[in-house]
Parts: C-alpha cells; sequence; structure tokens
C-alpha cells in the first residue's frame, strides 16, 4: 500500500517539537517508509513551501522535499478523477479545507493512507496513519 506524506508530517519531520518526537519520526521513518511506497501530493509540497520556507527560506524547503525524491517519493499531480473526487468531498464537507479534500481525494484514489493527525481526513473517510 502507499503512503500518502501530508504537510503535518513533512512539518514534523522537519522541525520535530521535541526529542521524543524526533525519536519517533526517525523511527517511523526508517520501519514504516521503507516498507512502502511513497507519495506527495503537489499541494503538499506547495502547502509545505509556503510553511517552512517561513522558518528556514524556500532553497531549504524545497531541497527537503527533493530529499525525498531521493528517498523514492514521487510527486503526485492533481488527476481530473482526484478533482472530481475533491469536489465531491467538498460539497459534502464544505467547512474542511481545499487541500485536505484533494489529499484524501488523491489517497482514496490510489486506496492509501494518509501519513497525518490531520482530523479533517476522518472526517473524509480516508485512511490516515501517524509517527506515534
Amino acid at each position: 500500500m502507499a503512503l500518502i506524506l501530508d504537510t503535518r508530517f513533512l512539518l514534523a519531520h522537519t522541525f520535530p517539537p521535541t526529542r521524543e518526537d524526533r525519536h519517533k519520526i526517525a523511527k517511523f521513518t526508517a520501519k514504516t517508509l521503507q516498507k512502502e511506497k511513497i507519495a506527495i501530493p503537489s499541494i503538499v509540497a506547495v502547502e509545505y513551501i509556503k510553511i517552512a520556507g517561513r522558518k528556514i527560506g524556500k532553497t531549504a524547503a524545497t531541497t527537503r522535499l527533493n530529499a525525498w525524491l531521493n528517498y523514492g517519493a514521487e510527486y503526485i499531480p492533481l488527476t481530473k478523477q482526484a478533482a472530481i473526487k475533491a469536489g465531491t468531498l467538498l460539497l459534502a464537507h464544505p467547512n474542511v479545507p481545499t487541500a485536505d479534500a484533494i489529499i484524501s481525494a488523491i489517497a482514496l484514489t490510489l486506496r492509501a493512507k494518509i501519513v497525518s493527525d490531520d482530523p479533517h481526513f476522518d472526517a473524509l473517510g480516508a485512511p490516515k496513519i501517524w509517527y506515534k
């Protein structure tokens, strides 16, 4: 099964909140992510550069995304099928952020789990996994 990396995971990986989290993230990455196909939706790359770029700069944020690609992750563009699915999800859940609906639609289309602790994915019916 593929794993979809969410912005929350990429940010936690880049800026672990605690030493314990740093250890848990490293263990999760070594154990779980090495066994699975990893994907980063294009909208996640946009969000990550926007948020992480404010703290570490655009070049460093882009370099970190490229490191995931070198690790074996692939970027997933928004396809027509996922766009229609995301729109359908937003009709049923109008208060959910559009990015979360897009990420959910990609995960549901690919039958993948999202690496996130964002409760919006539960509301959208997208399966998720977290490092804790």
